[in-house]
């Protein structure tokens, strides 16, 4: 490969590799720990590899997150069904990919220079040592660079005084649908973005026929990833499941935070969020800084960013949720506009007319440089990562490792995973459920308690995974089994104890 198709790479290159050290690192999937023990990420590789195994989505296993993300695990279990690697290139490469976004962005506003390299270093280390980015594999942050690039390309096309192209707005498209069928409360950001165009178009523009054909690009994106959903669920005469699963018990059975109007939840979110993430929160206050001093001469491109906001946090916060109600994993959205404060530090100083603060490009002074820096924000990551503590833990030492050894001495076991999340407990003893409700959800869905009760009283399984709490004391009737093995762990700030039952 030539020199120059090297440096043409170089920025990619290194957002795939700092990607790779930091979640090397602090992501629990990462091969230097015994496995990710977040309820979420088992959740949604429970459901990918169940579908391995002929069971249809919704229909014959309950969970609460959209089919895309069980598209994608399908896709990481068949890398490995009983490792995290797949799970831990899947990080990788999409966080890589959002890293590599705001090396385009920083390009886009202060030219070619050193800081296209350190700004996303700087970005993607504040953001693995947040409280919001949890364990690791959240589908927020899998879900950070396709709303990037459309930040990327609206920017970009302002700042060229030009339209959308076709293939940016079917890429738009694409990264809406995938986000539509991941986790839909996510789409407030393209509700702030499309509602931006659409002034955009019919201030400055001022073409309403262009407007058509870039809606129709960005529905045709969206429609590309949705058929594939329909196709699926209807071959499996499963689209009621679908809408039930999905849409209607996520709407309409999920329980919201009470007290105060919406618009007080959102707010309480957002600041909280913001005063516990505090490796980013600066970032974004510096934002709100910058945006404010360009506005008069830039107002599109502050308008654009600040309706994206708006749009993104009132969508995921409508609910309540947030860190003060341990979904800290929701506050990792913020972070998607954190660039744009270090975008603001450099144009600051290129103000200044300091042109040593934005080198050019030095080649090896600026490749050692880029390299120091980069090895210093690795050395940060691990000193102030929450996660490392389990890096000191082999996989004997895991309850579900320890339970497993148990449940395999059964010939084709079966397993239920009682009264809380997907502990990990199915993919340490590599069991498919074969009850509906393999676990028990956040969404109070019709018949999972009752369900998951019938399967123990009359004996249904083999196993029964319990936490914190015995079987007896959730008032079921549990005489057909004996507990046979116990095991403590501390999670998520909680020495938990977990118990194992076998049917008599």
């Amino acid at each position: 490969m030539k020199i120059k198709s090297i440096k043409k790479y170089t920025l990619i290159l290194y957002c795939l590799l700092i990607s790779l050290l930091l979640l090397g690192i602090c992501s629990k999937s990462s091969p230097l720990y015994p496995m990710n023990d977040w309820v979420d990420v088992h959740c949604f590789f429970t459901m990918g590899k169940s579908m391995l195994h002929g069971q249809v989505l919704y229909a014959d296993l309950y969970e609460q997150k959209g089919p895309v993300l069980y598209f994608i695990y399908a896709l990481v279990a068949l890398i490995s069904d009983s490792s995290f690697i797949g799970v831990f290139l899947l990080e990788v490469v999409t966080f890589g990919f959002f890293l590599f976004l705001c090396g385009k962005l920083v390009k886009l506003y202060l030219g070619e220079n050193i800081w296209i390299y350190l700004i996303p270093g700087i970005i993607g280390t504040a953001i693995v040592i947040s409280p919001a980015f949890s364990h690791g594999g959240s589908v927020e942050q899998m879900c950070l660079g396709f709303m990037c690039y459309g930040l990327y390309s609206v920017l970009r096309a302002l700042r060229e005084d030009r339209p959308l192209t076709f293939r940016e707005g079917v890429l738009n498209g694409v990264f809406a649908g995938m986000i539509l069928w991941i986790k839909f409360t996510m789409l407030g950001f393209y509700v702030g973005l499309c509602l931006f165009v659409v002034i955009w178009y019919l201030v400055k523009i001022k073409d309403f026929r262009k407007l058509l054909q870039v809606m129709g690009s960005f529905l045709l994106g969206v429609a590309a990833v949705s058929s594939v959903v329909f196709i699926y669920f209807a071959l499996n005469h499963a689209l009621k499941d679908l809408y039930t699963a999905y849409f209607y018990n996520n709407l309409f059975l999920y329980p919201s935070e009470s007290g105060g109007s919406k618009i007080g939840q959102i707010f309480r979110c957002l600041f909280y969020g913001l005063q516990y993430n505090y490796s980013f929160c600066w970032m974004i206050i510096l934002a709100a800084i910058w945006l404010l001093i360009r506005f008069w001469k830039h107002p599109l491109e502050s308008l654009c960013i600040v309706l994206c906001f708006v749009g993104l946090t009132s969508l995921t916060y409508w609910g309540g949720k947030g860190i003060m109600q341990g979904y800290k994993y929701y506050d990792l959205v913020l972070s998607l506009f954190c660039i744009f404060g270090l975008i603001g530090i450099g144009w600051f100083l290129s103000f200044l007319s300091r042109p040593e603060f934005i080198p050019k490009d030095n080649g090896y002074v600026t490749a050692a440089a880029v390299a120091l820096a980069s090895l210093l924000l690795v050395c940060f990551a691990t000193s102030n990562c929450r996660n490392t503590y389990l890096l000191s833990y082999d996989k004997e030492d895991m309850p579900q490792y320890r339970f497993a050894q148990i449940i395999r001495q059964e010939e084709s076991p079966t397993l239920l995973n009682y009264g809380f999340l997907d502990g990990g407990f199915y993919y340490a003893a590599d069991v498919i459920p074969n009850c509906k409700y393999f676990c028990t959800f956040n969404v109070p869905a019709p018949g999972m308690w009752e369900t998951q009760e019938k399967y123990i009283e009359e004996g249904l399984v083999d196993f029964v995974v319990t936490r914190h709490y015995p079987l007896t004391s959730y008032g079921v009737d549990s005489s057909l089994y004996e507990l046979v093995d116990t095991a403590n762990m501390y999670f998520e700030g909680i020495d938990f104890t977990y118990y194992l039952y076998r049917l008599k």
